[in-house]
């Protein structure tokens, strides 16, 4: 009774103890990796959620509603005969809204969509000035192609071969309407609209080329006549043709002996017209002449008439 006490209680079998640690040690045991990353997944997936919610909340209910990022102010500037009013309808912004809503590639995209828009370029100037600046295409020759029908389209071409309408001239300012009425015409042109052949952008090089010269160094160009491969056959004001090889890089040398030929006829003071002159030859050009009548000047001395130009002028609008 009065023993020791150690020897009432109950020992433990070894094979107990084993039994106990095992079950302690299995609910330790950690989760199989595929749980955890589920669990992982799904956590930042629900945060992330949160986080786009809140700030979707934020943007529409806050930010998109600041008065001080409202548009106030719509600055245009064109450089040629497209009317600010015109673009500021294009762009489909108004007046008041939010600067930060305005998506500006797409805006700079539809504008440039436009036939006569070369390039749109859109700054923002905060707190609330949105600056549209628009580069114009300006048309470099007419063409009249023969349609299937029989009936003539016309439409006009500017240095890179893009297809641009004529304008309308109820509605343009007729100094552009009568630039465009005297622009020279690509003649002898069988290909559809959305086609460019290589004697066309030939023809484009040529005209490029002698709208780089001085007003009233050459006769006026009537028209380029791009039928025959390889040749353009260009006609003046007074009916004289001059025939130009269609090698790319070469018209501004074909331009200046027909320059140099104008000249020498001047100083020896030749009284008879030219009719055509063939610069596709290197040397010795080919000249044909006509006599002229008594009260009629010789052709390629005298000084021919210029005709009006479309020229960029920048006008600027604030809305």
């Amino acid at each position: 009774m009065f023993g020791n006490p150690n020897q009432n209680r109950r020992r433990r079998s070894a094979g107990q103890t084993l039994m106990a640690r095992l079950k302690s040690e299995s609910g330790d045991r950690p989760r199989p990796w595929f749980v955890r990353l589920l669990i992982r997944t799904a956590f930042l997936a629900a945060l992330t959620g949160m986080v786009a919610v809140a700030a979707w909340w934020l943007r529409d209910h806050w930010v998109y509603r600041i008065p001080a990022l409202a548009i106030q102010e719509i600055v245009v500037e064109v450089d040629g005969v497209l009317a600010p009013e015109e673009v500021r309808r294009l762009s489909g912004v108004k007046i008041g809204r939010n600067i930060l809503t305005v998506d500006l590639p797409a805006l700079r995209d539809r504008l440039e969509r436009h036939p006569r828009i070369a390039t749109a370029k859109l700054v923002v100037e905060f707190p609330g000035t949105l600056s549209i600046h628009i580069r114009e295409r300006f048309p470099l020759a007419a063409v009249e192609p023969l349609a299937g029908s029989g009936l003539r389209a016309r439409y006009l071409l500017d240095d890179s071969g893009h297809v641009i309408l004529p304008l309308n001239p109820a509605a343009a300012p007729a100094p552009a309407v009568a630039a465009e009425e005297a622009l020279p015409r690509i003649v002898g042109r069988l290909s559809s609209v959305g086609e460019t052949d290589l004697e066309t952008l030939a023809a484009l090089e040529l005209l490029r080329a002698y709208e780089r010269l001085a007003a009233g160094t050459l006769p006026e160009i009537a028209s380029v006549d791009v039928s025959t491969p390889g040749l353009l056959v260009v006609t003046v004001t007074d009916g004289a043709e001059v025939s130009f090889g269609a090698v790319t890089g070469t018209f501004d040398s074909q331009l200046r002996r027909w320059s140099d030929v104008r000249r020498q006829l001047a100083v020896v003071g030749e009284t008879r017209t030219l009719r055509t002159l063939d610069l596709s030859v290197s040397q010795n050009a080919p000249i044909r002449w006509v006599e002229s009548s008594p009260n009629q000047p010789a052709s390629g001395t005298q000084d021919p008439p210029i005709r009006p130009r479309l020229k960029r002028t920048p006008r600027r609008t604030h809305v």
